[in-house]
């Protein structure tokens, strides 16, 4: 017989026992019964202790595939709306409830700070631009997010490593500043470029104009050689060579002719068209910081047509080009000393004369902004000790402040988030609010707040939360937070094959980065629905996208918003550059990788790996037969079609984007030179290089949900999407509590996150308000 699921204490939330029991028996235990059961699953015999693990994987998983209507499958008779949410709710009651009973110590574990936090935090402390992160190693990712406690171990390298990043922070903190008086001189680029280069430069009266992009370019200028670390004030007088609209133009920094130095990109800048006279050139300013001697800057164009180019051939060449008149360095420019970073370590006290006792100040001024809290009796002691060993062993005063620093920032008080079990205290609550929303440590207002026992308080907790997400600060909650949901992280992952896609560059990887990221935070900014994630009728544009995506009178490097129509094949993220490219693997596409992507990211639904034993799909770029084609030989196997009718729906609906997000009607193909598009037309013709691929058969992007539903265009999927709201807005609050708590959501949280999603639907699922809801919410506010 099949066992209800009776924990009568529990208060019911609209079904029963005898409902629950019922309810199965009708629409699951045929298939799932003692004569036939399925995937192994008999809920017949299933048992009702949900403190036993097994038990409750079951059970979560039948309530995950009710709810993710996968359950009864399309086939069998369906329950009605009502009864599948009066028995959900029922469902996920008992589940809440028995986590209650089972966490005794709360439901996240104790977590350490990631390395992008460490970094955060230490440059806060200090108050210093000290780049750490790349000397620790990479941290585990879990659940999409690399904050996830329990895949956050320690290791003995790992803290050695540690020691190391605590050196170079204490390192950069005191570092002297130069005394050299500022000079400002003015170049002409022409003079520094390298004789092998001048085939992609022309020589000007006033300067030179560039044809190169800056990836082939050796415009540095290697005339100027930085006398010393320091600021720098850049000034570029350049104009857009045949060009009605602005040309975009790198900046980068750092040493360009010893190999292996690490370079720096500044970002991008509009070169305007020429003025009428030469008095009025258009200058761009800009300061960097220079971190070794002789560093220099970089300038150059991009995205420019590739052609070919000989000096003869120049003067007649219609195609644009950047024209530098000249470049003006003023620096390095003052600092005061001491600096603010160095007062931070030493304070008043002089390191050359310090005492044991201006060590013991030192630190218990240090302790509290490090452990994120007030200091308890007993802990400075310990630190302090490691000075006064090391000042008894004749090691100077700098050095031994050191050692008791370098402790302090290997402290695990240090290394972890203090979050004692049961409601978390203010000063708790204080570091995880500014670590979700920050990626650092809380500043002053917060642990003022939290001293005065004040910020639990609801009203005062939004308007933290406001004042967060309006600092610059908040700009790592975009980064770390979109940029692991979404994949973003992930851009450089995969190089797009030159030869089938020639057309993509540097500013449209950049582009197509920065377009998601202003996406997100569009959403956030205006407390948007998160629906937009699956359409919108804007996108956030920039010249170099708007020509990638074919739409026109977008000019310049600048991200804005620019409405879209239907007709556009844009709207929302599944349609955007960055995701498409994260999503395929540089050479072809794969529905398979998209749509488990959509179906993770978007609609919250875990896939299995693929059974071991099972070859991978692999595209022909040849084109001599499809994916869809290939996929469907695949989906006849048994084993593999349960999964696949799930995942490739989505897949194929996005099939008619490339590797790069470009709209395409056929697939791009290796081909021989008589198959070549012909690329070469218009006045550039006899300069461009010729592009080297085919075009292969037609892309046919329809197919069928395994509900039943049909689409035949990526429009059509979107509205079947957006159908179920709900879905959505679940997806990104779970995806928000599990970054924000550094503990992934199960089908125990579900009820909480349920009460999230109703909290903002009055508002359309805005995502500022699920932000808001998920701080205020038990999940947030307990450990």
């Amino acid at each position: 017989m099949l066992i209800g699921l009776c924990l009568s204490a529990l208060p019911c939330a609209g079904a029963s026992d005898q409902d629950i029991r019922v309810f199965l028996q009708q629409q699951c235990v045929r298939c799932h019964g003692a004569e036939l059961a399925e995937h192994g699953l008999r809920l017949d015999q299933l048992g009702t202790d949900l403190s036993d693990n097994a038990t409750r994987t079951a059970w979560h998983a039948v309530a995950r595939r009710i709810r993710d209507g996968e359950m009864p499958p399309p086939s069998e008779e369906q329950p009605s709306a009502a009864q599948t949410k009066a028995i959900l709710s029922e469902l996920l009651a008992k589940f809440e409830a028995s986590a209650h009973q089972r966490r005794a110590l709360g439901r996240t574990v104790l977590r350490r700070l990631n390395r992008v936090e460490y970094e955060n935090t230490v440059r806060e402390l200090f108050n210093v631009e000290a780049s750490v992160k790349d000397l620790l190693p990479e941290d585990a990712v879990a659940h999409g997010f690399d904050n996830i406690g329990s895949a956050l171990n320690v290791s003995p390298v790992l803290i050695e490593r540690y020691l190391d990043a605590a050196d170079a922070v204490l390192t950069a903190a005191v570092a002297p500043v130069h005394q050299l008086d500022s000079q400002t001189q003015r170049y002409d680029l022409f003079d520094s470029l390298p004789k092998w280069f001048l085939a992609g430069a022309w020589r000007q009266d006033s300067g030179v104009i560039l044809f190169r992009n800056s990836s082939e370019s050796a415009s540095d200028l290697r005339q100027f050689k930085a006398p010393a670390p320091g600021r720098y004030r850049f000034r570029v007088a350049a104009t857009a060579h045949n060009s009605e609209t602005p040309l975009p133009m790198a900046a980068l920094v750092g040493n360009f002719v010893v190999s292996g130095n690490p370079v720096r990109h500044l970002g991008y800048f509009d070169v305007p068209p020429a003025p009428n006279t030469t008095d009025q050139l258009p200058v761009i300013e800009f300061e960097a910081r220079l971190l070794a001697k002789n560093d220099t800057v970089k300038i150059a164009p991009v995205s420019l047509p590739f052609v070919y180019l000989k000096q003869e051939t120049m003067p007649e060449y219609p195609g644009p080009g950047l024209h530098v008149h000249w470049i003006e360095v003023e620096g390095p420019l003052p600092e005061a000393w001491p600096t603010e970073s160095y007062r931070r370590v030493y304070g008043e006290v002089d390191p050359k004369q310090g005492t044991l006792a201006d060590a013991d100040t030192l630190l218990r001024q240090f302790l509290p902004k490090a452990f994120r809290r007030p200091i308890e009796a007993g802990e400075v002691e310990p630190f302090v000790e490691l000075v006064n060993q090391s000042l008894q062993n004749d090691l100077p005063f700098d050095t031994a402040l050191r050692i008791g620093l370098k402790a302090v920032l290997t402290s695990p008080k240090f290394l972890y988030l203090r979050e004692p079990a049961g409601k978390l205290d203010d000063y708790a609550l204080a570091s995880r609010l500014a670590y979700f929303l920050w990626s650092s440590l809380p500043d002053e207002t917060l642990l003022d707040l939290a001293g005065q026992q004040k910020l639990h308080e609801p009203a005062v907790l939004h308007e933290q939360v406001e004042r967060l997400l309006m600092d610059p600060k908040a700009r790592a909650f975009t980064e770390n937070f979109a940029g692991q949901w979404l994949s973003l992280r992930e851009i450089l992952a995969t190089t797009p094959d030159k030869t089938l896609y020639p057309e993509y560059d540097e500013l449209l990887q950049w582009s197509s980065l920065r377009e998601t990221e202003a996406f997100f935070n569009e959403l956030l900014r205006h407390d948007l629905s998160v629906t937009h994630f699956v359409d919108s009728d804007f996108a956030m544009l920039n010249g170099r996208l708007a020509k990638h995506y074919q739409i026109a009178d977008v000019h310049g490097v600048a991200i804005r918003k620019v409405p879209i129509q239907p007709t556009d094949h844009r709207g929302g993220v599944l349609t955007q550059a960055s995701i498409l490219k994260v999503t395929a693997n540089g050479t072809n596409t794969s529905p398979v990788l998209r749509g488990t992507w959509v179906l993770d990211r978007i609609l919250g639904q875990t896939v299995p790996p693929p059974p071991p034993n099972v070859p991978a799909v692999e595209p022909d770029i040849r084109g001599a037969s499809t994916i869809r084609e290939q996929l469907a030989k695949h989906r006849a196997t048994e084993a593999c079609n349960g999964c696949h009718a799930r995942i490739d729906p989505p897949g194929f609906a996005l099939e008619n984007y490339d590797v790069i997000g470009g709209w395409r009607e056929r697939y791009r193909v290796v081909a021989e030179r008589k198959q070549w598009v012909n690329n070469r037309v218009g006045p550039l013709a006899k300069y461009l290089a010729a592009y080297q691929y085919g075009e292969g058969p037609q892309i046919i992007s329809g197919d069928r949900l395994p509900d039943g539903r049909e689409f035949t265009d990526i429009n059509q999927f979107k509205k079947l999407l957006l159908a179920n709201p709900e879905r959505i807005a679940r997806t990104v609050a779970s995806k928000l509590v599990t970054y924000a708590t550094g503990q992934s959501v199960s089908m125990d949280d579900e009820a909480a996150i349920k009460r999230i999603i109703q909290q903002t639907e009055p508002g359309g699922y805005g995502l500022r308000s699920l932000v808001h809801a998920v701080v205020g919410s038990d999940l947030f506010l307990w450990k």
